[in-house]
């Protein structure tokens, strides 16, 4: 009869810096690319922001997020657009003012 003990006896061996670099490997095979946005897309998206400042209108907003490699949905008012450094500063209800750089904007909706 075969004793065999599965992952149990392979954890041992494993040292935290394998575990680490095994994760990393992981979240890096998980990445997605950044959706391009063409001309014409970004240029109404500058109308609907536009249109939502001078109305304080609600908007949904598709966020690519360098760090995750993912893209983020965010909902919120927008409070201040630089448009020297090109970011948009958004108050988004419970997680407060976000700072969002207008070349990470992926798509933008108003929420009526």
């Amino acid at each position: 009869m075969i004793r065999d003990r599965g992952k149990i006896k392979w954890t041992s061996l494993m040292l935290p810096e394998h575990v680490k670099e095994l994760r990393d490997i992981w979240e890096e095979f998980e990445r997605d690319t950044k959706p391009e946005v063409d001309i014409f897309a970004l240029s109404e998206m500058e109308e609907r922001i536009r249109y939502a400042m001078e109305y304080h209108l609600l908007l949904r907003m598709k966020i690519w997020n360098e760090l995750k490699g993912k893209c983020e949905m965010k909902t919120g008012t927008i409070h201040y657009l630089n448009e020297r450094d090109r970011n948009l500063m958004i108050e988004c209800g419970d997680e407060g003012f976000v700072r969002v750089r207008v070349e990470d904007l992926i798509s933008v909706d108003v929420v009526e």
